[in-house]
C-alpha cells in the first residue's frame, strides 16, 4: 500500500471520532439550554406509568411501566404524582398494567387479557422486557391497592391520574363502582384524582358513581374531535400526547376552562417544548429531567 493512501486511511477513524465528539458536544449544549429555561413554571410533574417505558437510552430505563420500582423511582425523583393504567380482573380486582395482553410484557404465554382472568392468575406475574432490561429488574405485576398502601405513607397524597382500561363495554358500571369503592376505602382526596379514557361512555359511568370526579378525554391523536366530545358531555379536561398538539390548541382548551394534561417526553428538548405550551400537568417519562428544569 502506498504511504499516502495509508495515511489517508489512518486519518478516517480520527475524523469520525472528531465528528462524533462534536456531535455529542452540540447535543449536550442543546440539552443544557433546554434544561435551564423553565425554572419556576407552574405545572404538575407526574410520572408516566411511573418512570416511563422500557428505553435503551436518553435515559436508559429498564423498569417496566406500572411496576412498583418504577413508581418509587418517580416519586424519589420529585414527582408530584403518578399516572397509572388500571385494568379490572374477572373477579373485580383493580390491577396495574398497560398493555392489552399479558403476553406482550410478561412471562404469560397466551394472548389473554386481564379482564378474562382471575386476580390470582395475574398478580405476581413477572414482567418481561427483553434480556438486557431484565438483567436490571425483578418486577412483578401489582394491584392498585398495593400502590395505594405505598402512597399512604407520604405526608401528602400524591396526585393520581388513572388511565381507565376496559375492553368490555358491559363492565363500565361495575368497573367504576369497584374502583371508586377502593379509592374511598383509602380516603383518597377527589381533588387529587383524575380519570382518563378515550371512551366518553366509560367516563359517564364514573360520573354516575361520583358526580364530583374529574373526567378527562384522551384525544387519541384527534384533538378537535376530543374537544367536541368534552364540551358536549361536560367533562373537565383533555389529555394528549405532547407531540400531537400545538400551544394554540392547549390555550384553546384552557380558555374553555378545561384542565390540560400532556404525556410523553424523555429528552430535555421534548420536555421543554411541552412545558412551553403551559399545560396544567405533564405525565413525563423522565421525572428527574423535568424536575431539574423546574427547580
Amino acid at each position: 500500500m502506498k504511504p499516502r493512501r495509508k495515511r489517508r486511511l489512518q486519518f478516517i477513524p480520527k475524523l469520525l471520532l472528531a465528528l462524533g465528539g462534536m456531535g455529542l458536544l452540540l447535543y449536550a449544549a442543546r440539552e443544557f439550554y433546554y434544561a435551564s429555561r423553565y425554572s419556576g413554571a407552574d405545572v404538575l410533574v407526574l410520572g408516566h406509568a411511573g418512570s416511563g417505558f422500557f428505553s435503551p437510552l436518553n435515559p436508559f430505563n429498564p423498569l417496566p411501566p406500572n411496576s412498583k420500582a418504577s413508581f418509587l423511582k418517580a416519586m424519589a425523583h420529585g414527582a408530584d404524582g403518578l399516572e397509572v393504567d388500571v385494568q379490572l380482573s374477572k373477579d373485580g380486582v383493580p390491577i396495574l398494567y398497560h398493555d392489552v395482553t399479558l403476553a406482550s410484557s410478561t412471562v404469560w404465554q397466551e394472548p389473554d387479557t386481564i379482564e378474562n382472568l382471575h386476580a390470582s392468575e395475574v398478580v405476581g406475574l413477572a414482567y418481561k422486557g427483553g434480556f438486557i432490561y431484565d438483567l436490571f429488574h425483578q418486577e412483578k405485576i401489582i394491584t392498585l391497592e398495593e400502590l395505594l398502601q405505598q402512597l399512604s405513607a407520604y405526608p401528602e397524597q400524591p396526585y393520581l391520574h388513572i388511565d381507565l382500561r376496559n375492553h368490555d363495554d358491559s363492565r363500565h358500571g361495575y368497573y367504576a363502582r369497584t374502583l371508586m369503592a377502593l379509592l374511598r376505602q383509602y380516603d383518597y382526596p377527589l381533588q387529587r384524582l383524575a380519570f382518563i379514557s378515550p371512551n366518553a361512555d366509560f367516563l359517564d359511568a364514573f360520573r354516575h358513581e361520583e358526580p364530583k370526579a374529574t373526567l378527562m378525554i384522551d384525544t387519541g391523536g384527534n384533538f378537535e374531535q376530543a374537544m367536541q366530545t368534552i364540551l358536549a358531555r361536560g367533562f373537565q379536561g383533555i389529555c394528549a400526547n405532547g407531540r400531537d398538539v400545538s400551544a394554540e390548541q392547549v390555550q384553546e382548551a384552557k380558555q374553555q376552562g378545561l384542565q390540560v394534561v400532556l404525556f410523553g417526553g424523555k429528552s430535555n428538548s421534548r420536555i421543554a417544548k411541552m412545558i412551553a405550551m403551559e399545560p396544567d400537568a405533564i405525565q413525563v417519562n423522565d421525572v428527574a429531567a423535568m424536575r431539574r428544569m423546574l427547580d
